[in-house]
């Protein structure tokens, strides 16, 4: 992510054993909601220059300008027995709250939401097996209502964590809810306050590490 002011964020930078070619660019921030090989390159954060931040851990932050909230959800519907807990972090910038929910596993506690507020843009993952699937994905957003999801963490050409689904059953299942669907023609998307619509809408992204 780039703010207005050129800072950059950078969320779970992953090494080269998950089929995707790995992000060169370098961050002014970087964040890591857990410490698995597929969200935390231990390379990439050994290169991170003097005067970067990095911020793996649950609290409140801040640095050039950002607000940062770590805020801890479980990474499965065991209550962590199975995978521990990730870190979601809510991203205050340029007039707009976004919201990355990592790998969360299930539902959070009603206390989650009470405590993240109204969010502008969700980044949720929709692939299921290590996270919540599409259903699952579907009754945070309903949660949540933000003004814009990015759906995140499902299968792309390439990747060898083929466990994880399409995001075809997510889409569909919004479509069901009337939920508007934009499809990108690339992997970047320019978005400010004055931009936001007042209806909720779905924002695909395309892979630019496939």
């Amino acid at each position: 992510m780039t703010t207005e002011a050129g800072k950059t964020i950078l969320i779970d930078p992953y090494d080269n054993t998950i089929g995707l070619r790995v992000p060169e660019a370098r961050a002014d921030i970087v964040l890591v909601t857990h410490d698995h090989f597929d969200h935390k390159n231990q390379a990439y954060l050994d290169g991170m220059r003097d005067g970067d931040v990095l911020i793996a851990e649950a609290g409140e932050f801040e640095a050039g300008g950002i607000r940062v909230t770590g805020i801890p959800v479980w990474h499965d519907d065991r209550q962590g027995s199975e995978r521990g807990q990730v870190i979601t972090y809510l991203i205050e910038a340029d007039g707009m709250r976004l919201l990355h929910m990592g790998d969360v596993g299930e539902m959070p506690a009603p206390s989650y939401f009470e405590k993240i507020g109204k969010i502008d843009i969700l980044m949720i993952p929709v692939g299921g097996y290590y996270t919540v699937d599409a259903k699952g994905a579907l009754n945070i957003m309903d949660t949540i209502h933000p003004n814009i999801t990015i759906p995140m963490h499902y299968l792309v050409n390439g990747l060898t964590l083929t466990e994880l689904a399409s995001p075809h059953d997510f889409l569909a299942r919004a479509a069901s809810r009337e939920y508007d669907v934009s499809r990108l023609g690339g992997g970047v998307f320019e978005i400010t306050k004055d931009n936001l619509k007042k209806r909720n809408r779905i924002v695909v992204m395309e892979c630019s590490h496939c």
